[in-house]
């Protein structure tokens, strides 16, 4: 089977892309991390540790070595899992977000020698996929936005179909589709409505 075509990373600010679960796009990922560690920004996983592992090892695919980025701060992983526990455990999503920008994010945009960070981040597609909680996606996806209109982020929100299992959440899909300026669809049924959803969405 052919890979789906890559997103064009070079001008997005706030990326969502929708993918096949079968087919994570840790390629595409890393390469839009590797981006910015090569223009001296930090690189931010918000990710579960499978697929952190998998962006990992295709960011070492292109010479660069993670424990050493992590050692000087300019690569930060955080637990996605372990978010969505604290979530569940009845923290509001405005609190752990909030932390998240305090605890992690500004620090390690202070850190980066451009002053400038890119965050990939899957928690979203999380509260949808497990707990079907559109609100609260929808929610961190304005607090992403609230981050690159300071002009010193870029930002990579990954969704599987899981997210979105039935017609019923294709006004939470339109939703989030609206708070991204780019749309990468990566999905392969044609006659799914995700995919008939993402292609007019990503066309506009």
């Amino acid at each position: 089977m052919q890979d789906p075509p890559q997103p064009d990373l070079n001008a997005d600010i706030h990326c969502v892309h929708f993918y096949e679960p079968a087919q994570f796009p840790a390629k595409p990922i890393a390469s839009f991390l590797e981006q910015g560690l090569s223009q001296g920004e930090t690189a931010i996983l918000i990710a579960t540790v499978d697929h952190t592992a998998l962006i990992a090892a295709k960011i070492e695919e292109s010479g660069w070595n993670c424990a050493d980025l992590r050692e000087v701060g300019l690569l930060e992983v955080t637990d996605m899992d372990e978010m969505l526990r604290t979530f569940e455990a009845g923290t509001p999503i405005a609190t752990i977000v909030e932390k998240l920008i305090e605890g992690t994010i500004k620090p390690a945009q202070q850190r980066a020698p451009s002053k400038r960070i890119r965050i990939y981040g899957e928690l979203e597609d999380a509260l949808l996929s497990r707990l079907g909680n559109a609100e609260a996606a929808l929610t961190v996806e304005r607090y992403g936005n609230r981050l690159t209109s300071e002009g010193a982020a870029k930002i990579y929100c990954g969704y599987s179909t899981n997210a979105f299992p039935d017609a019923s959440f294709a006004r939470s899909f339109i939703k989030l589709c609206h708070l991204h300026d780019r749309v990468h669809n990566g999905l392969n049924d044609r006659e799914d409505w995700r995919f008939q959803m993402a292609e007019k969405m990503s066309s506009q």
